[in-house]
């Protein structure tokens, strides 16, 4: 392995600790610390939210995808910017206008607060389940291409985003992901650039990829619809939603220094998002064909990394800066997932429920504490839960989905102002859509076959949420709701 990528790839880690770290003033009170004080402008904001998006499964997820699809897993980022973008035109203005920290903060104002209390647990294991899978990414992208042991990439990665985090707070994460989304953006549409210069555009893509696939496959991949409307449905429904109640991706919304701002940054980071899906699913039908070399690769998930170690491709040190640019795609998104989990557990569990009575120092330094110790529980978990299998994940989206649900009908499903979907509807489902996101993982064959055609885990989990809201309700009418929103 060239001790230069290596180099490069730890020279950049240095640069961002310090930046992290110094760069940014120690935030002093808990507000500062959680959500800047309201203060943050629109490029720190968009920066924040489109490096939450831009993270494994945007970059090696899509490449490994493009070997076997083509264009078609761009619609993974195409539907999260859709969302991010839906969300900044409808309800980004609305939680910017109650001042909230959390969106279990958000549920309290329309519900309760035993709906907070359980929506923030459920959060939580959603982000855990998060943050633990991309530290696994930098973790093997380390291991595979740069000779590191995968458990010491895993622990620099997490004491990196700890050790910055920890001092400013969400403006260090806003720093620190404005230099990683243009990182990886440099190199990556650098790498766009010269792959479709070298190779003569799209139809010598094409026709490069007809010299180790069939007609079939070529068309294909061509074709960005070639796996369905079906999936990209469900992609499309999921990203969509997500984005309404995704803490990680929105905290910044709170953080943002007016209406405007909290409005825009969502937009802008959609253009910021959805174009990397292009750029990347380009890449690894790129990496397909033999026309840079031929030399096989351990996993799918080698490809994108792979190419960008090519001498024939591009020179050494621009590859090495690629290399630190997807590391830098992994960590604007762990830095977000992880600062959400210790603000989650701050404000809705500790200053909510343990300790209300808490002093604004107190809130600050059992912010810092639940930080370091998201760390120190997410780490291992990355490290020793390697084989867990990575269906998981589905389990965040429907937490997150049904969430959405229970925000959305909350703003625009009202009576006398007040959210017509009771607590105890909106509790029931959280918990039947994420019970029905794990069994559909466990017993997908199953179900499958009981059934006679494969429904998609969201649909699965948005069914039992939609159920649970329409037929709950009428049943518990009258029972107490929160204090309401200003709408």
């Amino acid at each position: 392995m060239n001790i230069l990528y290596l180099g490069i790839v730890l020279s950049y880690f240095g640069i961002i600790l310090l930046i992290g770290t110094f760069l940014r003033g120690a935030a002093k009170t808990s507000e500062s610390y959680l959500i800047a004080g309201r203060s943050m402008g629109i490029v720190l904001c968009t920066a924040t939210i489109a490096g939450e998006w831009l993270g494994g499964m945007s970059t090696i997820g899509t490449s490994e995808l493009a070997m076997t699809s083509g264009f078609f897993p761009m619609w993974y980022n195409v539907s999260t910017a859709a969302g991010m973008m839906i969300f900044g035109f409808t309800i980004a203005s609305i939680y910017r206008k109650n001042q909230v920290t959390t969106v279990g903060e958000m549920l309290e104002k329309l519900y309760n607060r035993r709906t907070r209390s359980i929506a923030s647990i459920c959060f939580v294991a959603a982000f855990v389940i998060l943050a633990y899978l991309q530290l696994q990414a930098i973790g093997s992208v380390m291991s595979e291409m740069l000779g590191i042991q995968f458990w010491i990439g895993v622990t620099v990665a997490g004491i990196l985003v700890t050790a910055y985090v920890i001092r400013g707070g969400i403006e260090s994460i806003g720093a620190t992901n404005l230099i990683h989304v243009g990182l990886m953006y440099a190199t990556l549409l650098t790498a766009y650039i010269v792959a479709l210069v070298k190779i003569g555009g799209y139809e010598g893509l094409f026709l490069e990829l007809g010299k180790v696939s069939d007609p079939e496959t070529v068309a294909r991949f061509r074709n960005p619809f070639s796996a369905g409307l079906t999936p990209i449905a469900a992609w499309l429904l999921g990203g969509i939603l997500s984005g309404f109640a995704s803490q990680a991706s929105i905290q910044p919304v709170f953080a943002a220094k007016n209406i405007n701002v909290a409005k825009w940054s969502a937009i802008l980071s959609g253009l910021i998002i959805a174009p990397l899906g292009v750029i990347v699913a380009t890449l690894g039908m790129v990496r397909r064909t033999n026309f840079f070399g031929s030399d096989e690769i351990i996993s799918l998930k080698q490809a994108l990394p792979n190419l960008l170690m090519n001498p024939d491709f591009i020179p050494p040190w621009v590859g090495a800066l690629g290399i630190a640019g997807i590391l830098a795609a992994i960590l604007s998104t762990v830095g977000p997932v992880m600062f959400a989990i210790s603000t989650i557990l701050t404000k809705d569990i500790y200053h909510r429920v343990i300790k209300e009575d808490a002093t604004d120092l107190q809130v600050l330094r059992m912010s810092r504490i639940l930080t370091i110790a998201v760390a120190v529980i997410v780490t291992p978990m990355a490290i020793f839960f390697k084989g867990a299998i990575l269906d998981a994940a589905y389990i965040t989206y429907a937490i997150r989905a049904s969430a959405a649900v229970a925000v959305l009908f909350g703003i625009y499903w009202v009576r006398n102002n007040v959210a017509v979907p009771t607590p105890k509807a909106v509790i029931t489902a959280l918990i039947s859509s994420t019970a029905a996101s794990i069994l559909f993982v466990i017993f997908e064959p199953q179900i499958t076959a009981l059934l006679g055609f494969t429904v998609d885990k969201v649909y699965a989990a948005l069914f039992f949420a939609l159920a649970s809201i329409l037929i709950v309700t009428p049943l518990t009418d009258g029972e107490e709701r929160g204090a309401g929103i200003e709408r």
